[in-house]
C-alpha cells in the first residue's frame, strides 16, 4: 500500500526507487519510565493527505504478549519484527521488491487503547468503528 515518512529524505525512496512512500507529519506524545522500561503514556498521530493515522497504547508490568494464530510468542515475534523481504507495486505500476535489515527489536507487550487508519477505512479493510 505505502508508507508515510516525516523527513525530507522521502525523495530518495519515492523518486529514485519509485516506492509508494508519501509525505506526512508524524508526532508522538509519550512518557517513558526509565525505571520500569515501559511507557506510562504513548500516543502517535500522523497527519497526511494520503493516510492519516493515530495509535494509543497502554503498558503495565502485568501485560503479557498475546498472539492469536501463532504457535508461540517467539514465532510471532520472528514474523512480526524480524528483518524481511517484501514486494510492492511501484508508483509506476511495476512490481518491486525490498529488503529490511536491522538488529532484533526489544519489544514489550502493550494494550491497544485506540487505533485509526484512514486509508484502511477508506479501502473498506478496517472501519473506524472496529
Amino acid at each position: 500500500m505505502g508508507t508515510t515518512l516525516d523527513s525530507w529524505t522521502l525523495v530518495v525512496p519515492r523518486y529514485l526507487w519509485n516506492l509508494p512512500w508519501h509525505a506526512g507529519k508524524v508526532s508522538f506524545d509519550c512518557k517513558y519510565d526509565e525505571t520500569t522500561g515501559l511507557y506510562s503514556h504513548y500516543r502517535m498521530e500522523t497527519a497526511s493527505k494520503w493516510a492519516e493515522a493515530s495509535v494509543e497504547l497502554a503498558q503495565s508490568s502485568e501485560s503479557n504478549f498475546n498472539f492469536p494464530g501463532f504457535p508461540d510468542t517467539e514465532s510471532a515475534l520472528v514474523y512480526l519484527t524480524h528483518p524481511l523481504a517484501g514486494f510492492y507495486y511501484r508508483r509506476d505500476g511495476k512490481l518491486g521488491s525490498y529488503r529490511v535489515w536491522h538488529k532484533e527489536l526489544a519489544v514489550q507487550p502493550a494494550t491497544l487503547k485506540s487505533a485509526q487508519f484512514k486509508l484502511l477505512s477508506d479501502l473498506g479493510i478496517v472501519y473506524a468503528a472496529e
